[in-house]
């Protein structure tokens, strides 16, 4: 009975341990998109964006965002009225 409930509280303990770097970018990470080539849209409307190449990925504010890292995809990040704020990969 112990045992099953230390092995319980191990495993807690490495699951917190894992979530909360689920799908962001190292700090340091090499620019596999070529989000820099694309700095320039920053403070257009949104309608910019559609120059930009595949795969991309465009969200406000309030919007729901999955976690997966695609070191390819392109992440258009938006304000409130649509203009662009950020261009990251991810």
């Amino acid at each position: 009975m112990k045992y099953t409930i230390l092995a319980g509280l191990m495993l807690a303990g490495c699951g917190a341990a894992i979530a909360p770097t689920a799908g962001r970018a190292p700090a340091n990470a090499p620019d596999t998109c070529n989000a820099a080539a694309h700095q320039g849209l920053i403070g257009s409307d949104a309608t910019s964006s559609l120059a930009l190449p595949e795969p991309k990925r465009l969200y406000g504010p309030n919007d729901a965002v999955t976690t997966d890292f695609s070191p390819a995809r392109l992440n258009v990040q938006l304000n409130e009225i649509d203009n662009i704020v950020a261009i990251t990969c991810g």
